[in-house]
């Protein structure tokens, strides 16, 4: 079963990179501990960009658990990246950075073969 879910991920990522526009990364920042020895600085920040295969579509209304959603904002679908994304990461959109206001896997259950991010305009 393994090798189906591989394949999907594979064919998500080349139908994706088919149709990709523009350039966009998923930035994460970790701070660092902080050291025993001097706990009131903190420590230091380390920023790690990761490229995604994309697509962005523009979203101005959407129906969430039957209820009329109207926002102006950017949906974006992206093959798996190198790593597992969070809430708390950044899209970076042609340049722009950008907060992630939701985030779910495709397919809900299972192996995950795409990502959908949300970002506020």
């Amino acid at each position: 079963m393994a090798d189906f879910y591989d394949e999907m991920q594979d064919f998500a990522s080349e139908m994706l990179g088919e149709f990709k526009q523009g350039v966009v990364s998923l930035s994460r920042t970790v701070t660092a501990p902080t050291d025993p020895a001097t706990p009131w600085i903190p420590g230091s920040e380390t920023t790690t960009t990761y490229p995604l295969d994309a697509v962005v579509k523009r979203v101005d209304q959407r129906y969430e658990d039957g209820v009329l959603i109207v926002q102006t904002g950017d949906m974006v679908t992206f093959a798996v990246p190198a790593v597992l994304p969070a809430l708390a990461d950044r899209l970076i959109i042609d340049g722009v950075e950008r907060a992630i206001t939701n985030l779910t896997p495709i397919p809900s259950a299972g192996t995950t073969v795409a990502w959908k991010a949300w970002c506020a305009a």
